[in-house]
C-alpha cells in the first residue's frame, strides 16, 4: 500500500480545497479524516482470520458516475468525466485499490467535478439540496445546511462540525465575491466531489477491541462497501439510516440491508459489470476480426452475442434464481434474430432484435456457456481458432489455476509445416517441442474440443477443407464438444470454488490473503448449501466477517 493511508488522504484532499475556488479566502487548512465511531462492534470475528490491510479504493468510472447521477441528476451524470479504470489482478476493483494518482488524473477529477456542478445548476437540480432562504436564515446557516446534507450523501457518512465549517466557508466566500448563493454552492459542492471522500471508498475502520492487529469498518465504511459492491452507486438514505442506528453491527442485520438491496434493478446491473469483466464480455464490441474471411462480422453482430451469454446469467441469476452452475449445461439460450441466423436456428426470422429464450433440444452444440458465439469469438484470433487461447481461459477464469507464462524467448508463433493440416495437427506438432509442451499441454487438451467452432463461433465440421478431431479431455476425462466440456466442468469443485473467489475479489478489492483463507472457506460452503445460487451469494460475502475487517497499515 503506498504511503500511509492518512497522508494520502489529507494530501489529496489539501489538492482539493487548492483546486477548487480560488478567491481570497484562506484556505491553508486541509480536511482530515472524518470522526465515525460507529464500528462493527457486533457478532465475533473468527481468532485465525488474518485480513488484507486497509485501503482507499478509487470508485471505479462507473461507480463515480452513477454516484454524481444519484447526487446530481441525469445532466451532470452526463458530463461526468473521471479517470479511466486501471485493472490489476483482472480486476478493475483490485487496479482501484493500488492506483497511485498522477497530477493529471487529479486535474481530471477537478475538471469533472467543476463540470457536473455547473451542469447541475443549469438543470436547476442544485436548489434540491437547500432547505432554508438564506434572505432569511443567512447565508452562513444556509450554507452550513447545504454542506451537511449533501456531504453525508456524497461521503457516505456524517460530517464532522470542523469539515461543515470548512466545506462551507468556501460557498460563503465564493457566494460574497460572486453575487450569488447558488454559484457558493456550486463551488463548495464542487470542492467536496474532489475530497478524498468522494472519490474513495474509505476502507480504514477502528481498532478491534479484541485483536490490536484489525481494524473493524465503521458502519458507514461497511455502507458504503456493501452498496458499491452490490449496486454499484452511493447507498441509499435506509442504507445510511441502518449505518446511524447501528443496524450493520451483525451478520444478521448486514443481511437484511442486502437482500433490500438486491431487490433494486442497479443490483442486476452491477452483477453484470462483473461478468462483463471476469468473462470479458465487455470486449466484444472492440473486437478485431478479419472482415475479407468474415464480412458478416459487425459491432451490431458483436452485441448480439454479448446480450445471449448476459441474458443467461440474468435469467438464471435473477428470473429463476437457480443453481448458477446450470449456466454451463442449460439446454435453452437467448438469441435474438441476427444471431439465430447466425446459428443457423429454425425460426430465426421470428425472433426479434431483443433476445427471446429459445429451446436448444437438438441443437445441444449451443449449450452451454461454451456454446455461447461470444465465448468463442472472444477467444480466437482474427482469422483463426485458438485452441490455447480456449484452454487458457476455462483454467484460468472458469477454474482459477495459474498457467504460467511461456519461458522468456521461446517463439509462440505456430510453425508452417506442410504436414499438419489442421490447427489441432499444428499445435499437436508444436507440443512436441520439450520447451512448448509443459503449458501448452494444460491448455490444447481443453480446447481442441471446441475446434468445430470457428473465430466467429460458427459451427463446422472441417478445418481448411479436412475433417475435425474435437475428441478432448480435462483433468483426464474425456469429451467431444461444448456440451461435452460444460457438463464436465459443472461438476468440478473448482468451478463453483473460482466463482467465490472471483466475486470476492471483485468486492473486496484485493486478491484473497493466505489469513483470509478461513473465511473463503465459509463462503464456498455456503455457496454450496445454497444450491449454488449467486444472490445467496453476494449476501453471504457481505456478511462474511472477511468483508468488514481490515488489518492494520503496515
Amino acid at each position: 500500500m503506498r504511503g500511509t493511508i492518512a497522508t494520502l488522504a489529507l494530501g489529496l484532499a489539501a489538492s482539493s480545497l487548492a483546486g477548487c475556488y480560488r478567491g481570497d479566502s484562506a484556505m491553508g487548512a486541509t480536511v482530515g479524516l472524518g470522526e465515525d465511531g460507529d464500528g462493527d462492534g457486533g457478532d465475533e470475528i473468527p481468532a485465525e482470520l488474518e485480513p488484507a490491510p486497509a485501503a482507499l479504493r478509487l470508485l471505479l468510472q462507473r461507480q463515480h458516475v452513477n454516484a454524481i447521477r444519484d447526487l446530481l441528476g441525469e445532466e451532470a451524470a452526463a458530463v461526468a468525466s473521471p479517470p479511466p479504470n486501471f485493472a490489476l489482478n483482472g480486476f478493475d476493483s483490485v487496479g482501484a485499490s493500488q492506483q497511485a494518482l498522477s497530477d493529471a488524473e487529479i486535474d481530471a477529477f477537478e475538471h469533472s467535478a467543476r463540470a457536473v456542478t455547473e451542469a447541475a445548476a443549469a438543470a436547476g437540480s442544485l436548489s434540491t439540496w437547500l432547505a432554508c432562504d438564506p434572505a432569511v436564515s443567512g447565508p452562513e446557516t444556509c450554507m452550513d445546511q447545504v454542506v451537511g446534507s449533501f456531504g453525508r450523501r456524497a461521503w457516505r457518512r456524517p460530517l464532522s462540525d470542523d469539515e461543515v465549517a470548512r466545506y462551507s466557508a468556501v460557498g460563503t466566500a465564493a457566494a460574497a465575491d460572486l453575487g450569488s448563493f447558488e454559484l457558493g454552492m456550486q463551488e463548495a459542492m464542487a470542492a467536496m466531489l474532489q475530497s478524498p471522500y468522494f472519490i474513495y471508498q474509505v476502507e480504514i475502520g477502528e481498532p478491534d477491541p479484541d485483536d490490536p492487529t484489525r481494524r473493524r469498518l465503521t458502519q458507514h465504511e461497511l455502507a458504503t462497501r456493501m452498496s458499491f459492491f452490490l449496486v454499484d452507486t452511493l447507498p441509499d438514505a435506509e442504507l445510511l439510516a441502518d449505518a446511524d442506528a447501528g443496524r450493520l453491527s451483525d451478520a444478521d442485520g448486514i443481511r437484511e440491508a442486502a437482500w433490500r438491496l438486491l431487490e433494486r434493478p442497479e443490483a442486476r446491473r452491477s452483477l453484470a459489470e462483473f461478468f462483463g469483466e471476469v468473462w470479458r464480455l465487455r470486449d466484444l464490441l472492440s473486437l478485431p476480426k478479419d472482415l475479407g474471411v468474415f464480412p458478416q462480422w459487425s459491432p451490431a453482430l458483436a452485441e448480439s452475442m454479448r446480450m445471449e451469454t448476459a441474458a443467461l446469467v440474468e435469467d438464471l441469476v435473477w428470473e429463476q434464481d437457480a443453481d448458477f452452475l446450470e449456466v454451463f449445461t442449460a439446454d435453452y439460450s437467448f438469441v435474438n434474430a441476427q444471431l439465430g441466423f447466425h446459428y443457423g436456428l429454425p425460426g430465426a426470422v421470428d425472433l426479434g432484435e431483443l433476445p427471446t429464450r429459445v429451446a436448444l433440444a437438438g441443437h445441444d452444440k449451443r449449450a452451454g456457456l461454451f456454446g455461447h458465439a461470444s465465448f468463442q469469438a472472444l477467444l480466437a484470433h482474427v482469422s483463426t481458432t485458438s485452441p490455447t487461447l480456449r484452454g487458457k481461459f476455462v483454467l484460468e477464469n472458469i477454474l482459477c489455476r495459474t498457467v504460467p507464462p511461456p519461458p522468456p524467448g521461446v517463439v509462440t508463433d505456430l510453425p508452417d509445416t506442410g504436414d499438419a493440416r489442421t490447427m489441432r495437427e499444428r499445435l499437436e506438432l508444436h507440443m512436441s517441442e520439450p520447451s512448448c509442451s509443459g503449458c501448452h499441454s494444460m491448455m490444447d487438451p481443453i480446447g481442441f474440443g471446441l475446434e468445430n467452432y470457428d473465430s466467429i463461433g460458427r459451427f463446422r465440421t472441417e478445418d481448411d477443407g479436412y475433417p475435425i478431431d474435437a475428441s478432448a479431455e480435462l483433468d483426464g476425462t474425456p469429451f467431444d464438444g461444448a456440451a461435452g466440456l460444460g457438463a464436465i466442468v459443472a461438476q468440478t469443485p473448482g468451478t463453483a470454488s473460482c466463482l467465490v473467489h472471483n466475486l470476492y475479489r471483485h468486492a473486496t478489492g484485493h486478491v484473497e490473503t493466505e489469513g483470509e483463507q478461513v473465511a473463503m472457506d465459509a463462503l464456498e460452503e455456503a455457496f454450496e448449501e445454497s444450491g449454488h445460487r449467486m444472490q445467496d451469494l453476494m449476501v453471504e460475502i457481505v456478511a462474511s466477517p472477511a468483508f468488514r475487517v481490515v488489518a492494520e497499515p503496515e
